[in-house]
């Protein structure tokens, strides 16, 4: 098979030396690794995680003839006390090729903390005029994209640069109606392939992804699925095309 599509949002350092395979055999010959530590405590923390993205699994991944570039931001699952470090050295990170975005950050409980973290990582994706990959959480869903959303706007950030990830029915409207573009988490607790299709015409913005983690039951390739779905109900290819990588390509010029 053909590599041609782009995983534009998932966790290299929680994937197994298997699951690369999957992603190749899938079809899969770019990534997007998005940034997280849980927990975390120290701007190190950080430091040595995008060092270890970029370096080490970027080599594994292209073992596997895959490509991958990276996004750097400060998770809100893991905000250090000294997160103020990790956001200044952020365009440093920016200026390497195999960089490509701010992320994945954003907002869970709504506190102060997070909405300072948040503002700060969205200046800094304004000024160095880069995408930026923004979380949502699994509860409190519209209120927290609404919050989130606000502080983008007065920041001043271009709406095109933003990807609101893990979109769904429920805060799609929200994402559209800003300008920004909806990441497609495909698996059973985010987005399924039948909804999908179902909604195109409030999706076809987006960009799928599979979000890897080995922190809950899901599939490194699990979108490849839904493009396969999307291909058994006769989906326009162009627009398949666009969804499993196209869109990703011309966000992060990859």
């Amino acid at each position: 098979m053909s590599k041609c599509y782009i995983e534009s949002h998932t966790h290299a350092g929680m994937i197994p030396h298997a699951g690369f395979g999957i992603m190749a055999e899938k079809g899969i010959g770019k990534m997007v690794s998005c940034a997280i530590v849980l927990a975390a405590r120290h701007a190190e923390s950080y430091f040595d995680h995008f060092r270890m993205i970029d370096g080490f699994y970027r080599q594994l991944a292209a073992s596997f003839g895959i490509e991958l570039f990276s996004a750097v931001g400060v998770h809100p699952a893991g905000i250090p006390e000294d997160w103020p470090r990790v956001i200044d050295s952020l365009p440093e990170f920016i200026n390497r090729d195999t960089v490509v975005a701010i992320g994945e950050v954003g907002i869970n409980q709504i506190s102060t903390l997070e909405k300072d973290v948040l503002r700060a990582q969205l200046e800094v994706a304004k000024n160095c005029n880069v995408p930026v990959i923004i979380h949502t959480p699994k509860e409190n869903r519209p209120a927290v994209v609404d919050e989130m959303l606000n502080i983008a706007g007065r920041v001043g950030i271009n709406p095109a640069l933003m990807v609101i990830d893990h979109a769904h029915l429920d805060i799609i409207g929200q994402i559209n109606d800003f300008g920004a573009l909806p990441g497609l988490t495909m698996r059973e607790q985010n987005l399924t392939a039948p909804v999908l299709v179902e909604h195109l015409d409030l999706f076809a913005r987006g960009m799928m992804n599979s979000d890897y983690s080995n922190i809950m039951p899901n599939d490194p390739a699990g979108f490849v699925n839904a493009v396969e779905y999307m291909r058994s109900r006769q989906v326009d290819e162009n627009l398949i095309s666009a969804l499993a990588g196209g869109n990703a390509a011309q966000l992060y010029g990859i």
